[in-house]
């Protein structure tokens, strides 16, 4: 099939380059040139393990194009992709301008029967007001269909998710939209891989649904990480137990330093101002959100608690990602500690196999390291914030001499209590007990 997808951010050109591969032709357009100048070039503008691979076979094969222009993209197009950003507004609202603006762009060139597929996260309603914005553009397109199309993309695994996807999850109103989908997705359905077919308000709805829970599992097991400090429980046995239970799964019960990332904190925000909105007060959500601050804030007073005062100490941080496998730090949770911490005195350095130049464009303040080593070098306290797999093979031994003062805020849980005692640490762990240092 001929592909549009309109815009080239994470999603966008991972469903490009996805699509590309089953054997579609696919363009993905975006209005930033030095972007599309670089993918021209076979260059991904970003860190995804597997897409540069995807992006260079796709350009190679010829099935995958990038123009900044959409009127040749989406003249030729069967099926349009809209996979432009829905960031939070301050309310909490999602912000839907560039759906909108990315709506009046396609419409001029629309062919009578492609099928425009919301791809962006956004609240219900979206579709019906996307579909509204084209028909004023373009009042002859008379049997014009919608459909929405959520995605499930993890970063990190985005690739893995793209082409064996829990679910594939389709709403639209006509029968012709769910049959130009059952068409595009065709070799994944053909593979095994689950197609929900729903109506779009119902698919709108859940990708909402989907992340706020998420979100909700991952605050939940923070909050049993403070009980369990407490209690002198280890919450990482309690979420084995949990886990256990078919019911509630094992999976999002990592106690730790919160979510981060693009997408969970403003979809939460819009899941809460979207229920506020239809009159239905969820405040479930803003308790998931205060929780997940306090996971941070908790870090901090454990470095407090080991280093007394923090003016003058030097702070190595590990892991600046909002999670592993990317270099996306927006929201990233080790970010926001590194700002709390500098605000009190602290130097503050940093290390991520990927992420390091984005950290030093999001917070100039911090102090980038191009190795474990050199970041712990002298440090007073090292904080795991990511849990890479670099780091759960550190060699603590070497840490050991590396380290001005031998103590060790685990925020990810990565190393054995009992080993980092033996071998001599002042050992913070998450959701477990701990000694306080007599020294």
């Amino acid at each position: 099939m001929r592909v549009a997808v309109i815009g080239t951010g994470h999603v966008g050109l991972v469903s490009a380059a996805s699509l590309a591969a089953l054997g579609h032709h696919v363009i993905g357009v975006d209005e930033d040139e030095e972007k599309i100048g670089w993918l021209r070039q076979g260059t991904a503008p970003f860190f995804e393990p597997g897409l540069q691979e995807l992006i260079e076979r796709g350009t190679a094969t010829g099935h995958l194009r990038f123009e900044v222009d959409p009127a040749e993209a989406v003249a030729q197009a069967e099926v349009v992709f809209v996979c432009v950003g829905t960031p939070a507004r301050a309310s909490g609202e999602a912000n839907l301008v560039a759906v909108e603006r990315a709506a009046r762009s396609i419409a001029p060139h629309l062919a009578a029967l492609a099928v425009v597929v919301e791809k962006s996260t956004v609240p219900v309603g979206t579709a019906h007001r996307l579909r509204q914005v084209l028909m004023r553009e373009r009042p002859d397109l008379n049997e014009l269909a919608v459909v929405s199309n959520p995605e499930f993309l993890r970063e990190g695994q985005a690739i893995e998710d793209a082409f064996h996807p829990d679910r594939i999850l389709v709403g639209a109103q006509a029968q012709r939209g769910f049959d130009v989908m059952r068409q595009l997705y065709e070799p994944l359905i053909r593979d095994g891989n689950s197609l929900i077919e729903t109506d779009i308000a119902t698919a709108e709805l859940s990708k909402h649904a989907c992340n706020a829970f998420l979100a909700l599992k991952i605050s939940f097991a923070n909050a049993l990480a403070r009980l369990s400090e407490r209690a002198g429980a280890d919450v990482t046995v309690v979420a084995d137990v949990m886990g256990d239970d078919p019911r509630i799964g094992r999976a999002f019960l990592d106690a730790g330093l919160g979510y981060g990332g693009y997408c969970l904190p403003k979809d939460l925000q819009a899941l809460e101002h979207m229920a506020h909105q239809l009159g239905y007060d969820f405040p479930l959500l803003l308790e998931v959100a205060r929780i997940n601050e306090e996971a941070v804030l908790a870090a901090v007073d454990k470095v407090r608690d080991a280093l007394w005062n923090l003016e003058d100490k030097r702070v190595a941080l590990l892991g600046l990602s909002f999670k592993p496998g990317t270099d996306d730090v927006r929201f990233s949770p080790a970010l926001a500690l590194a700002q709390k911490l500098l605000d009190q005195g602290a130097m503050v350095i940093g290390y991520d196999p990927q992420a390091g130049a984005n950290a030093k464009s999001e917070l100039p303040e911090l102090e980038i390291a191009s190795s474990v080593h050199e970041a712990i070098e002298g440090a007073h306290c090292m904080i795991v914030c990511t849990d890479w797999d670099e780091f759960r093979s550190l060699d603590l031994e070497k840490a050991m001499e590396l380290l001005a003062y031998p103590i060790v805020v685990d925020g990810r849980n990565l190393f054995d209590p009992a080993e980092m005692k033996t071998l001599g640490f002042t050992y913070y762990g998450t959701g477990r007990a701990f000694d306080r240092p007599d020294h």
